[in-house]
C-alpha cells in the first residue's frame, strides 16, 4: 500500500492526500472523487494485503461499502480502512498506526 503514497496522485485533481505524524503516530489518508480507476487500485492493494491481516471485514451498507483490516508489523498494529460511496464515484482510504509499524 506504500505505493499509493509515492506521489503518483499528487497532481491529480480528483485526489486529496493527507499525511500526519504526531507523537509517534502516523496517519495517511486519500479522498477520491469521481475516479473509479484510482478507487480500484486502492481496493486491489487492500486485497493484496488481505492474507497478511490479523483481522478483516467487508460490509455493504445503505450508504456504501466499508472494508477494513489490521496488519501487525514490527509488533505494532496498522489500521487500514476504505469507504466507497454507494454511487461508486467516491471513496476515502486511510492507514494509521505507530511509526514503528511502518519501518
Amino acid at each position: 500500500m506504500e505505493k499509493l503514497f509515492d506521489g503518483r496522485y499528487n497532481n491529480n485533481k480528483s485526489v486529496s492526500i493527507s499525511v500526519y505524524k504526531n507523537n509517534g503516530n502516523y496517519y495517511r489518508g486519500i479522498t477520491v472523487k469521481n475516479n473509479l480507476k484510482i478507487i480500484k487500485a486502492i481496493a486491489d492493494a487492500i486485497e493484496k494485503d488481505k492474507p497478511r491481516a490479523k483481522d478483516y471485514s467487508d460490509y455493504q451498507g445503505d450508504d456504501g461499502r466499508y472494508t477494513s483490516l489490521q496488519i501487525v508489523n514490527n509488533g505494532e498494529t496498522i489500521y487500514i480502512g476504505l469507504k466507497r460511496d454507494k454511487s461508486g464515484g467516491g471513496a476515502f482510504f486511510f492507514i494509521q498506526g505507530k511509526e514503528k509499524a511502518f519501518k
